[in-house]
């Protein structure tokens, strides 16, 4: 195989437990290579050209290390800029070449994303210390809602509170500046001036974009508010928690795992899976799928409030792009406000896509 010497991006999406790859050439489009490892922990496997074997990745750092060698083994020179997706950037309203004061607000933030920025933390000192000189770049899931206004982010809690940091960020940022990026390329027509993104997979949300600009999201503090979610419970009544950390015997340990991971649709029917629930015939199966659709499209008026209106929908995500009936139901729920399959659209979601777009953004503004 010819070694590939043309600049390329290295881009890394650290997760709790697992580290997503691509390379991307630093100049065109396209992806060159991706893979993941998977499971990080005892049962890692790594999942690269068409292939899956198991690797000893005990924690990140190390699962870092395997990436670069599976990389090199497909004759891939040193890359010439590196991106990373990092769940929680607070303030931060837009992608930024990581320094130390920028390493330092990732590393701040790790209380607010514990279980991603961390991870990410990681990955980023394991690729300085191989490569001391490499450039990179941290590309945020929360800046692209960092221009909602005050009323939408401010929780109304005492003031020294909100000064920790306590407010409304959302999530999925990036894949939502990447649909909105390449609208018009995907779907022939221009960017709708009011339009409602759903997010919708294992995580999923909402997000009301008026001129390419959010203005408000279903996610907030955390990514488990808002929508139902494949294991998370979503937006609740907060009493809801005090009578189970009161009453129930639960302690934050236990309910933070309750509503991260046995909450959702596995709760409601008994699978975190959609297509599962959707092939089901059991009543509780269908119980989930409708609970779901009903509860997207009830939060959807909330964005189009904010918006003032309607113009367009758009689907991402495993389950946005994948379930055709969820996406029918929830244009069904929203018919009262104009929406029909004629401003219906699907954008396949690229948030590895987004980040090397963003690198090549900072080493042309830096060039």
């Amino acid at each position: 195989m010819e070694r590939r010497d043309d600049p390329w991006i290295l881009v890394l999406n650290a997760g709790s437990s697992s580290l997503k790859f691509a390379a991307y050439p630093l100049e065109g489009e396209g992806v060159l290579a991706s893979g993941q490892v998977a499971a990080i922990g005892t049962d890692a496997v790594l999942h690269f050209g068409g292939a899956r074997r198991p690797v000893s990745a005990p924690d990140h750092e190390s699962a870092t290390g395997i990436v670069l060698a599976a990389l090199e083994g497909a004759e891939f020179g040193v890359p010439a800029s590196a991106g990373h997706r990092v769940v929680h950037g607070g303030a931060q309203t837009d992608s930024a070449l990581i320094t130390p004061s920028i390493r330092q607000l990732i590393s701040e933030a790790a209380t607010l994303a514990p279980l991603h920025n961390p991870p990410a933390l990681a990955v980023i000192d394991a690729l300085a210390a191989r490569f001391p000189t490499l450039e990179q770049v941290a590309c945020f899931d929360t800046a692209f809602h960092t221009a909602n206004p005050p009323e939408a982010t401010v929780i109304p809690i005492p003031a020294d509170l909100r000064a920790k940091g306590i407010r409304r960020y959302g999530f999925h940022g990036l894949s939502y500046a990447s649909l909105v990026r390449r609208f018009c390329a995907v779907t022939g027509v221009p960017l709708p001036h009011r339009l409602l993104a759903c997010h919708l997979g294992a995580g999923a949300s909402l997000a009301g974009v008026v001129d390419g600009q959010g203005v408000a999201t279903t996610m907030g503090f955390s990514p488990m508010d808002g929508l139902v979610m494949a294991t998370r419970a979503g937006a609740m009544d907060s009493g809801v928690l005090l009578h189970l950390l009161k009453n129930e015997g639960f302690d934050p340990d236990t309910l933070d795992a309750m509503l991260n991971r046995e909450s959702g649709l596995k709760a409601l029917g008994g699978s975190a899976d959609m297509k599962t629930l959707l092939d089901s015939q059991a009543r509780e199966s269908a119980f989930a799928v409708t609970h779901y659709c009903y509860w997207a499209a009830r939060h959807a008026g909330s964005m189009i409030a904010a918006m003032g209106g309607i113009d367009g929908i758009v689907f991402t995500g495993g389950i946005g792009e994948n379930a055709p009936r969820i996406r029918e139901a929830i244009v069904e729920h929203l018919k009262w406000c104009g929406i029909t399959a004629e401003n219906t659209w699907i954008i396949a979601s690229d948030e590895e896509g987004e980040i090397a777009h963003s690198v090549r953004c900072l080493a042309t503004n830096t060039a």
